[in-house]
């Protein structure tokens, strides 16, 4: 694993933790939700697009800018579903109208399947732009 996939998945977990915190210590969602392990993971979809060479490893690094992401929403969903303490992590925003059981379940599965998938469509999307621009960047210098 790379120094830098170690850095994004450090910096997603602790921007999690942060969230976690901010959120139990009583600052409001408004506040707390600008605290974002997303906008991370945008960033880290950019990075790889720009810098993994292959599909294979984009995919690999798409799993792995999601994993703590997971692990942290699973987490603190679990923590919200065992103390019956509402956390910005199950706000009416972010729970599409479902059951804390239904979300917590729903973002372990997501975080198994679909959401790493769609991190890699976005990592490839990004690789796809940058290739053609540099494709008539190239036209264009001849």
């Amino acid at each position: 694993m790379s120094r830098m996939m170690k850095l994004f998945i450090s910096t997603i977990a602790a921007m999690g933790v942060v969230r976690f915190a901010l959120n139990m210590s009583g600052l409001p969602n408004e506040i707390v939700k600008y605290f974002s392990m997303t906008a991370i993971i945008i960033a880290g979809v950019i990075y790889f697009a720009l810098n993994i060479a292959t599909h294979k490893q984009r995919l690999k690094a798409a799993y792995l800018l999601v994993m703590p992401y997971m692990i942290i929403e699973v987490l603190a969903l679990g923590y919200t579903w065992a103390s019956g303490r509402p956390t910005i992590f199950h706000a009416k925003e972010y729970s599409l109208g479902s059951s804390i059981r239904e979300h917590t379940i729903g973002h372990l599965v997501g975080g198994l399947t679909w959401e790493p998938l769609f991190v890699f469509l976005m990592m490839e999307i990004v690789r796809g732009i940058y290739a053609v621009s540099r494709s008539l960047i190239k036209v264009r210098a001849a």
